[in-house]
């Protein structure tokens, strides 16, 4: 599993003495500070770490993965894997034409995500021919399966609907109408009192700039405005019709390509599915109470690259002990939990007179909760 996010740095802007930290677009929205990127690759199963690389807070995530390829690759030869076992999952901000034309020079399968905006043709001609598709005994999924030349090989594409995305998709549509109708209200507002001196063309244009591009605002959102001058109006509603036919057709489409051709599909599905693995890791790393990536207390390019191996190595330990944890007596907890538990243990030094010596010190751990001590038993915590 491959993917990238970046932390943003209170590394003062003036400051010359690294190159890395840049301004760029930030995924948490702190876009006012210089940010660090790290991508990082891991196991699907346990979500082990196998490698990670750091670059410029500036840098995209598909030139970053361009850069990452053949160090991924490499690093796999370096374990010691046989190449073709593997698939390597990346999602649809690493995809590009060129980037893809690497991955296949690479010699790697892959499963990834294209924009459904890339594959509106696709999407229309998989509406009517959607199936259920089971992934477990809890679980089915509407999905299309077909192959189709992109980008110069014939590959393996498959159109699903998450109903999960769905719901998010149509919250923030709805949230950025709230938002839109609060703008036209007020705008209509200021044209009842005729305070109003731009020129009709000029309001058009401002109002259709306002919603296009913005999640679908301009499908679902109908304007009017009418007479000139100083007796302009502005009318406006919500077109339901308009976001159920979305919603319908188009809200929740996730479209996967893939040279797997021998899998089934709920495998490629449960492949890509695997994402989210990765995307934990980086939450924990994004955790300031226990591993701590950010803040950064320096202010050098090799201080930096240091500090997030010492996070990533942090990760691994810890994501090995919680396993253990759960293998020898089924912890359910999570690993920060389980950190938090392990820092109740206390070993003590007693110091004992005696007539011979003088004095004897032997050290020992304090007494814990059943619960606790056995924990210290299955992962050998002794004093």
């Amino acid at each position: 599993l491959y993917d990238a996010t970046n932390f943003f740095t209170f590394i003062a802007s003036t400051n010359a003495h690294c190159k890395l930290p840049a301004r760029g677009r930030n995924k948490q929205k702190r876009h006012d500070l210089r940010q660090l990127g790290v991508a990082l690759l891991c196991t699907r199963r346990d979500g082990i770490p196998l490698m990670h690389q750091m670059y410029g807070g500036n840098v995209p995530d598909a030139r970053s993965f361009a850069q990452a390829l053949p160090l991924i690759r490499q690093r796999l030869v370096d374990l010691g894997r046989d190449l073709d076992s593997l698939t390597l999952v990346y999602d649809k901000g690493n995809v590009s034409q060129l980037n893809q034309g690497l991955v296949d020079q690479t010699k790697l399968h892959y499963v990834a995500s294209l924009t459904a905006s890339s594959q509106r043709a696709l999407i229309t001609q998989a509406n009517p021919l959607l199936q259920s598709v089971k992934l477990d005994e809890e679980e089915s999924v509407m999905a299309y399966r077909t192959r189709q030349t992109i980008w110069g090989a014939e590959r393996t594409l498959v159109i699903v609907v998450s109903e999960t995305l769905r719901a998010g998709q149509i919250r923030g549509i709805l949230q950025h109408v709230t938002s839109a109708q609060k703008w036209l209200q007020d705008l209509a507002d200021t044209l009842g009192r005729g305070k109003q001196k731009r020129a009709r063309a000029t309001l058009q244009r401002d109002i259709e700039t306002r919603l296009m591009g913005r999640q679908h605002l301009s499908e679902v959102l109908q304007f009017n405005l009418s007479g000139t001058g100083r007796t302009l109006t502005l009318t406006y509603e919500f077109d339901q019709d308009a976001l159920d036919a979305l919603a319908r057709d188009w809200l929740g489409r996730l479209v996967l390509v893939t040279d797997r051709d021998d899998w089934s599909t709920a495998e490629i599905i449960q492949a890509y599915r695997g994402q989210t693995h990765v995307e934990a890791v980086f939450a924990h790393l994004k955790d300031p109470v226990h591993l701590m990536l950010r803040p950064q207390y320096h202010w050098t390019d090799q201080k930096l690259h240091v500090h997030v191996f010492t996070c990533v190595l942090s990760y691994l330990l810890a994501r090995l002990l919680h396993l253990r944890a759960q293998q020898a007596v089924g912890y359910t907890r999570s690993m920060e939990r389980l950190l938090d538990t392990l820092a109740q243990v206390r070993r003590v030094n007693v110091v004992r007179s005696t007539q011979k010596r003088g004095v004897r010190v032997t050290s020992q751990l304090e007494d814990v909760d059943p619960e606790l001590a056995k924990l210290i038993e299955v992962l050998q915590i002794q004093a």
